[in-house]
């Protein structure tokens, strides 16, 4: 007697399943290596990365000077100045950026930067400027952006052309 429809169906199934599962097995076995081998170059990696925090936790900063100072002027409205009038102006503030070079970063104040420039006032050709601070970025790259404004005259001061 011949074995039952069900019977064949059944045993085809179970052939399938265990020549489906030998040929998954060595793929997966290879898969769990290498992820068995990058958890444990990452684990090493954090170990790595504890110890550098560590060490740099128990020792105190080392010193970092200014090496470079940048000025950016702008007007009031965050456009670049007239290239005569940034030229006279940086003749005036770049000896005051560069008093900042050589100075430890760590130790200098902010609002003493901040006050070495800000409400500064310039002689430029008629025009009296006004120096204000927007920002400053103070790092052995120290950057400050000024804004640069003209003072309004006083009324009555003005030129005699007026009403």
């Amino acid at each position: 007697m011949s074995p039952s429809p069900r019977l064949r169906l059944l045993a085809a199934l179970a052939v399938g399943a265990f020549l489906g599962a030998s040929l998954t097995l060595p793929l997966a076995a290879r898969r769990v290596d290498t992820l068995t081998l990058l958890a444990t170059d990452l684990l090493r990696e954090l170990a790595e990365a504890e110890n550098e925090l560590a060490r740099l936790r128990e020792e105190p900063p080392t010193s970092v000077a200014v090496y470079e100072t940048r000025l950016e002027l702008v007007d009031a409205r965050g456009q670049r100045l007239p290239p005569a009038t940034e030229v006279v102006l940086r003749q005036e503030l770049d000896p005051l950026a560069q008093r900042l070079v050589g100075e430890d970063v760590y130790d200098l104040s902010p609002a003493v930067v901040r006050d070495l420039f800000d409400r500064r006032r310039l002689q430029v050709g008629d025009t009296l400027y006004r120096i204000t601070v927007e920002s400053m970025v103070l790092g052995p790259r120290a950057l400050l952006r000024l804004r640069v404004e003209p003072v309004p005259t006083a009324p009555g001061a003005g030129s005699r052309d007026g009403p």
